[in-house]
């Protein structure tokens, strides 16, 4: 939820917007909406990629409000450019060093319970296997 404050009175899809109101951004629900994304309760990362490559210009900065993982505006996270630049190296080598497995006795449930960070219903529990020719495992 991104919390802003209109500076300006205005009209947005017939909604009149007073100066000084109080403006709640549901990401959870952009997130969600079948008007910006197709099967959006469909876990697929590749709605992203087009022939395996980035898929036109993809704003995670804010700008179209239909991806929001930093939030937007001066508040946004302080953090953005340091996460976009570490976090490829963090996963491939999370990938490259560990063959992962999920608990057997379990499917994957990925039901969401109620919460500002949509945390899961229950649990994912990964078992992490060391690779023989991991070359960053001493």
């Amino acid at each position: 939820m991104v919390i802003r404050k209109s500076n300006e009175s205005v009209t947005v899809k017939g909604y009149d917007i007073h100066v000084g109101s109080i403006l709640f951004v549901n990401i959870w629900s952009i997130g969600r909406n079948p008007e910006y994304w197709e099967s959006p309760l469909e876990f697929n990362p590749d709605r992203f990629l087009e022939g395996g490559a980035l898929k036109g210009s993809l704003d995670i900065k804010g700008h179209n409000f239909k991806l929001l993982p930093f939030g937007t505006g001066r508040r946004s996270c302080p953090g953005i450019n340091m996460a976009m630049r570490q976090l490829p190296v963090v996963i491939a080598s999370l990938i490259q060093c560990f063959e992962w497995n999920v608990n057997d006795k379990q499917a994957l449930n990925m039901d969401e319970r109620g919460g500002l960070t949509a945390p899961r219903a229950t649990d994912l529990v990964c078992l992490p296997l060391v690779r023989k020719n991991a070359p960053f495992i001493a």
